[in-house]
C-alpha cells in the first residue's frame, strides 16, 4: 500500500476494483474543465484533487484501514492516459 505522494504512479487506474469505481465516478463528475476561483481547471486536476482527498480520508479512518482497502497514489500522466 502507498501511503506517501511519488513523483510517479506504477500502477494503471484499474489495477484494482475501489480504485477503478472511484476514478470513473470522478471522472463522470468532472467530464470537461470546470472554474474554480474564476479560473478554469483542467478534468483530470478535479478529478486528482478529489481523489487524494477522500484517499487521505480513508487513510485517516483505522476502521477503513482494517478493510485493506488500497488507494495508491496516482498522476495527472497516468490518468490521462487510461
Amino acid at each position: 500500500m502507498c501511503f506517501g505522494p511519488t513523483p510517479w504512479s506504477s500502477h494503471w487506474p484499474d489495477c484494482n476494483r475501489y480504485r477503478e469505481v472511484l476514478l470513473v465516478k470522478l471522472r463522470s463528475a468532472f467530464p470537461v474543465s470546470t472554474i474554480k476561483e474564476g479560473f478554469s481547471q483542467a478534468w483530470w486536476r478535479a478529478v486528482l484533487e478529489k481523489y487524494n482527498e477522500i484517499r487521505e480520508m480513508v487513510f485517516n479512518r483505522q476502521r477503513v484501514m482494517q478493510t485493506h482497502i488500497q488507494l495508491s497514489d496516482i498522476n495527472q500522466p497516468t490518468l490521462t492516459a487510461w
